[in-house]
């Protein structure tokens, strides 16, 4: 295993379950501040499915609107741009990160709650680390881990190496990967982002959310995933085995004048904002 190369990995993906079309424009509409209200209705409208997901989830009693929305232009309207591709990225998510990653130690479900929790994570940081493009960051967090989606049946093989080496030289789970595959599921994570097309800054936030440090380009949502992961590692949300001996970069806190207890904090406010979206999805 230590042999094959990433591209190899890559060229594998092909039997990964793709997002959406509609999605993947849906996200580079949004990550556009110059996008207008009309674009994103245009873009989801002629998605039956979609639009059908949308107008099921803004009628649950989550939302507990007062009268039904009947039209995707009044959903819009109602929830904002922000909380539809939230709907849309959490909805048609679920069945890609919903799976058993036994090469991770993830039960079924376990990585989709951890991604849903790092993305609300993201957006929760936004206030304290003056960040504006929400949808982005909710997408970022949402989409860091999907190169484990990828690597899981070949990190199965190798589980029990990494695994030691994360318990007994204490190093995190992707300096365990690199070791023993010779990448990471980030690095895969990252050039499945640019298979999609997906903006350049969500990319470098899938990359580079376990080392922030060594990123180039975009800082800001490269850090703000990396310690929305490690608000979610603190707090046991969905982390797996990937969660020990797992810290916030001091530099990246540093940067942002932000504390481990000021994660603690957010992590308390992810822990039942998750709550809410796990109900809201098991409802309908």
């Amino acid at each position: 295993m230590s042999t094959m190369m990433l591209d190899d990995i890559v060229t594998r993906i092909g039997r990964l379950s793709h997002l959406p079309t509609t999605v993947l424009r849906l996200v580079g509409i949004v990550s556009d501040p110059s996008s207008s209200l009309a674009q994103i209705v245009e873009t989801i409208r002629y998605d039956q499915a979609i639009t059908a997901d949308v107008l099921r989830l803004c009628n649950s009693a989550y939302f507990g609107l007062v009268r039904k929305v009947e039209s995707l232009d009044d959903a819009v309207r109602l929830l904002g741009t922000v909380k539809i591709l939230q709907l849309v990225m959490a909805a048609h998510t679920r069945a890609l990160l919903s799976r058993p990653q036994e090469g991770y130690g993830l039960a079924a479900g376990a990585l989709w709650r951890h991604s849903v929790g790092v993305a609300l994570g993201a957006q929760l940081l936004a206030r304290p680390m003056r960040l504006t493009q929400l949808g982005l960051l909710f997408t970022a967090g949402l989409l860091h881990d999907i190169g484990k989606v990828a690597l899981n049946e070949f990190v199965a093989q190798e589980y029990a190496e990494i695994a030691r080496r994360v318990a007994e030289e204490q190093v995190s789970f992707a300096e365990a990967e690199a070791a023993v595959l010779g990448f990471t599921h980030p690095q895969v994570g990252g050039r499945l982002a640019e298979l999609w097309n997906l903006p350049e800054s969500i990319v470098l936030a899938v990359r580079y959310h376990h080392d922030p440090e060594t990123a180039t380009g975009e800082q800001a949502l490269v850090d703000a995933t990396h310690l929305a992961d490690a608000v979610c590692l603190l707090m046991g949300v969905g982390g797996g085995d990937d969660g020990l001996s797992y810290r916030a970069c001091p530099a990246v806190l540093a940067r942002h004048n932000l504390t481990e207890p000021d994660l603690e904090l957010i992590g308390a406010d992810v822990i039942a904002e998750l709550r809410a979206v796990q109900a809201l999805f098991e409802s309908y």
